[in-house]
């Protein structure tokens, strides 16, 4: 009677040690988070790299929807189920506080893009800037659409800033966000192409382009605002997140694609 009655005690601490050594096995699994992540498309290599450090220091899992970012901002105001918007500007993420989308106090510059005019036509690799927006061997002028792509908003503040607007609006071609107009660009459908000093430093390609630079103080400065959204309020992982995007680990790595960070 008494060997049974130890059996039993045997077995009920050894039920006790099993629930909790699978509790400690599992229990990173049951309070991982899957963020839904709405990143500008100008951001998409530097992404990349962030979402395999931030996934293999915690245990939460990043899904990233890449798009321009009034492309984006749209979804978001028709109930994309979004937890944090990455933005390449600032005005969305503000009109997303103010439209109660976006969580206020969350909202900070991540990133401040540059731009500058990329072309991978031989004929014009000798020539300089402004001036090369007017030269007879330039027939498309690739820019993204100002309405929805901030680079391409910027490229439009460029040639206002130069009074080039009307001279050469017959040439420009406008695409739904700023990666396309680089890939048209090396593909060889472009003369000239405003882009983001990020996709230049970001692709890795064989064929070599003539970049030239653009003042600041032709377009306002790029700041990209990161935003938690209300779909993400109640994320552990979400509000991760965004602490992980303000580390000096991650800072670096921005810099390291052609981007200013605080």
């Amino acid at each position: 009677m008494k060997i049974h009655r130890n059996n039993k005690n045997l077995i009920y601490l050894l039920a006790i040690k099993l629930v909790f050594l699978f509790s400690v096995l599992f229990s990173k699994y049951l309070f991982a988070d899957i963020i839904y992540i709405g990143v500008a498309s100008n951001f998409s290599d530097p992404i990349k790299l962030i979402k395999y450090s931030f996934e293999n220091e915690t245990d939460h899992k990043l899904v990233i929807s890449k798009g321009s970012s009034g492309g984006l901002y749209s979804q978001i105001m028709n109930g994309a189920p979004l937890d944090i918007f990455l933005s390449a500007d600032q005005n969305l993420p503000l009109k997303l506080e103010k439209n109660k989308k976006g969580i206020i106090g969350t909202r900070f510059t991540y990133a401040r893009g540059k731009l500058r005019l990329i072309s991978f036509n031989k004929k014009l690799l000798n020539k300089t800037f402004p001036r090369i927006l007017t030269s007879r061997d330039v027939k498309y002028i690739g820019i993204g659409n100002p309405l929805f792509v901030p680079y391409g908003y910027a490229a439009k503040e460029v040639l206002t800033k130069i009074n080039l607007t009307k001279k050469i609006s017959n040439k420009l071609i406008l695409a739904k966000n700023i990666n396309q107009v680089f890939l048209m660009s090396y593909l060889g459908n472009l003369d000239l192409a405003f882009v983001s000093y990020s996709d230049i430093k970001s692709k890795k390609n064989n064929k070599k382009g003539m970049i030239w630079e653009i003042s600041q103080d032709l377009y306002s400065p790029i700041n990209q605002d990161a935003i938690l959204l209300l779909p993400g309020k109640q994320k552990r992982g979400a509000k991760d997140f965004m602490f992980f995007l303000q580390s000096d680990f991650v800072k670096k790595k921005i810099r390291d694609y052609g981007y200013e960070v605080d």
